[in-house]
């Protein structure tokens, strides 16, 4: 079995043996360049991959799914596209596990807006392989996620959300963070006072909690 998404890598110059691996997912229209760009910010212990998401919608520009933005938080997302990038996002990250040679090490997922929706569908399904997400600027959408009730005790999670963001509410988010905590799941949610966006500070947030946990 072979990868199927294009991808960015970065591999610390020097080997440690506390090394971590984070993957991060980009929103509608970006493409694997423009996460990558925090690499100048995550803790120097991480390889960082960055993933394309595979539907292209115009030049240099692609999606995890196809979106209808005048539609309700419950059918804003095609369900059956959302699912089946899922599975190939899994696939490729179990694969560069292994390439890497941490084949039973867990990993990190990072995603912002659309790749936010889908890290909080991946964290809470795979804890076995996912142990730490940071979803930023998206919401928990439980349609596209079977829940493992593991994930309760194993998933350690940082989340934020601008509270003036005009692309997914912020009442989207807080209402899939009420309904996560209610299932026992520890999660750090930051608001900040900004749009749909990582800001400065959501950036010192973010760094400062891969650097404690």
């Amino acid at each position: 079995m072979s990868k199927k998404l294009k991808y960015q890598i970065y591999k610390p110059n020097r080997i440690k043996n506390d090394l971590n691996i984070i993957f991060l997912l980009h929103g509608y229209g970006s493409n694997e360049e423009d996460l990558f760009s925090l690499k100048e910010f995550i803790p120097s212990n991480h390889i960082i991959i960055s993933l394309r998401a595979p539907i292209s919608i115009g030049f240099n520009s692609y999606a995890w799914y196809s979106i209808n933005f005048e539609n309700n938080i419950d059918r804003w997302i095609n369900i059956d596209e959302a699912m089946k990038s899922k599975n190939i996002i899994i696939n490729d990250i179990l694969l560069h596990v292994e390439d890497l040679g941490f084949k039973n090490k867990k990993v990190s997922l990072l995603g912002f807006s659309q790749g936010a929706i889908l890290t909080w569908s991946l964290g809470i399904e795979y804890p076995y392989l996912i142990k730490k997400i940071l979803p930023l600027s998206g919401f928990y959408h439980s349609e596209i996620t079977n829940f493992n009730s593991n994930s309760k005790f194993k998933l350690e999670c940082f989340s934020s959300h601008g509270i003036h963001d005009p692309v997914i509410p912020i009442s989207w988010a807080r209402k899939g963070i009420e309904s996560l905590k209610k299932d026992n799941i520890s999660i750090e949610f930051r608001e900040y006072e900004s749009g749909h966006e990582i800001n400065n500070e959501n950036l010192r947030d973010i760094i400062k909690w891969l650097n404690k946990n």
